[in-house]
């Protein structure tokens, strides 16, 4: 997998300069990034960020975000190689109680290969989704559906690792978006297909663990078509000055609904024309 170029690297930092209007204090965005960095080193839980801001204050949790990311990047010197897009999937957002996509930022250490076996210790409460993900030949400075198709190097199928700080589901938009979405971590797929070469909106998706099914649904589930996920963080990501860089891998959103992960049993997911993606989680590590 390429890397992002060198300006695409170490700039979370800006982020909260770029998104937000600093309706709360900075020491707020400060302190609950602060938390919520704490918490992941230390794997537990913390109390739902939403109460200390404004009601849907989208800003202020994108701040959040960003300094959280910025404290990954300062204190373990780790890159920013990729972004998700979460909350795409119509069924997911009614069970959330959400109705609009989220972002957040994905780091090398939280890029796993097909085939990874993940460390129960390590997480809170492990949740388990597959999508469609996109990895970038190019940049993009123009979010037009013609130029970010051209931007595309190819698709593979992908588990993202879900995991929250919080000790409950995923509460308010603002409390999933302070957390970094809830992504924790990615599994990538065993096979690389060019864009175009697959009707994502008609794919079929299914995962199972230890040969039971868990979820299935299809590729229009997002957003109508999994692209329009990428359209709409190319969009976001230009924005709010952090434009999608080449090397760069973009997950799209849940097709199926997102569950628990069984531990120690393997997970494949299967995506029809794409190939599949396996992962487990062991509870003795």
């Amino acid at each position: 997998m390429r890397r992002p170029s060198p300006s695409s690297t170490n700039s979370t930092a800006r982020a909260s300069q770029n998104v937000t209007t600093m309706t709360i204090p900075s020491e707020t965005i400060h302190s609950i990034a602060r938390e919520l960095y704490d918490a992941r080193v230390g794997v537990y839980t913390v109390p739902y960020v939403s109460p200390r801001l404004p009601e849907r204050d989208l800003d202020a949790a994108y701040a959040i975000s960003a300094e959280f990311a910025a404290l990954r990047e300062r204190n373990l010197g780790v890159r920013r190689v990729g972004r998700k897009v979460g909350l795409t999937n119509p069924n997911v957002q009614k069970r959330v109680g959400i109705s609009e996509p989220d972002y957040g930022v994905i780091h090398d250490d939280m890029v796993f290969q097909s085939g990874a076996v993940l460390p129960k210790s390590r997480y809170n409460r492990l949740l388990i989704e597959a999508e469609v993900a996109f990895v970038l030949k190019s940049d993009i400075f123009d979010a037009t559906p013609e130029r970010v198709a051209a931007a595309i190097d190819y698709v593979t199928p992908a588990f993202e690792v879900v995991d929250f700080r919080y000790d409950g589901s995923v509460g308010q938009i603002v409390d999933t978006i302070a957390d970094n979405a809830g992504c924790s971590g990615i599994v990538v797929g065993e096979e690389k297909h060019p864009y175009g070469s697959v009707d994502l909106k008609a794919v079929e998706m299914v995962i199972t663990g230890g040969g039971k099914e868990i979820t299935r649904g299809v590729g229009s589930n997002v957003l109508g078509d999994p692209i329009n996920a990428v359209l709409w963080l190319a969009d976001t990501a230009i924005r709010t000055g952090q434009p999608l860089r080449a090397g760069e891998v973009l997950l799209s959103g849940s097709i199926g609904y997102i569950e628990p992960w069984p531990v120690d049993v393997e997970c494949v997911a299967t995506i029809t024309g794409l190939g599949r993606v396996v992962a487990s989680v062991d509870s003795k590590a």
